[in-house]
């Protein structure tokens, strides 16, 4: 299941802005399970995505 949080294909900078408890989450995460935050993020994001799809505009296709 550790391999599913692997970054994959190309990469990009987001600069984003979190509350305080979220990012000192996320430390506490990084450090437990020893996995980057941008792993972390990007699967959290990706499950969000897949979950909230009513949030995209219609006809929206994600490139892979």
């Amino acid at each position: 299941m550790r391999e599913d949080y692997k970054l994959q294909g190309k990469l990009v900078k987001l600069s984003i802005e979190v509350e305080e408890s979220v990012a000192q989450t996320l430390v506490e995460m990084e450090k437990f399970v020893k996995l980057t935050q941008s792993e972390l993020t990007n699967t959290a994001l990706k499950r969000f995505i897949a979950h909230h799809k009513d949030f995209l505009p219609p006809g929206f296709k994600a490139k892979k």
